[in-house]
């Protein structure tokens, strides 16, 4: 039997976790030099080029635990960096399977395609 008759503690806001609007993309093959570890090797050793996405959005991508994640159809790009306030670059490797013309959706890591974001863009790399 509690002894406890105090009222429960009222709970705070909750954090929101709704991704910005992404307002432009520019797409672009670059050179790609991987990281160079103390310890070990860059799991991204094996890679010296890439397509890099320079994302500009409505505003800052919430701080979690999942990261965000560009989809390039059903290619997951997950290597990111922010650049500036409200300017992130996504980095994808697996130049193979990027299909042009395929739609760009956004979301969180692992994310159903029925969670994704739908974006106005499609992926054409620019030249």
């Amino acid at each position: 039997m509690s002894i406890d008759s105090s009222q429960p503690m009222p709970e705070g806001p909750r954090p929101e976790w709704n991704l910005p609007e992404i307002l432009n993309i520019e797409i672009r093959r670059i050179p790609f030099e991987p990281p160079t570890l103390r310890n070990f090797e860059s799991s991204l050793a094996d890679y010296s080029e890439a397509v890099e996405f320079l994302v500009r959005t409505s505003g800052p991508i919430p701080a979690r635990a999942l990261g965000s994640a560009l989809f390039v159809g059903d290619v997951q790009v997950v290597e990111s960096e922010q650049v500036e306030a409200d300017q992130y670059r996504f980095v994808a490797f697996d130049l193979d399977r990027l299909e042009p013309g395929a739609p760009i959706s956004w979301g969180w890591i692992n994310a159903p395609e029925q969670q994704r974001r739908e974006t106005e863009f499609r992926y054409e790399e620019s030249r």
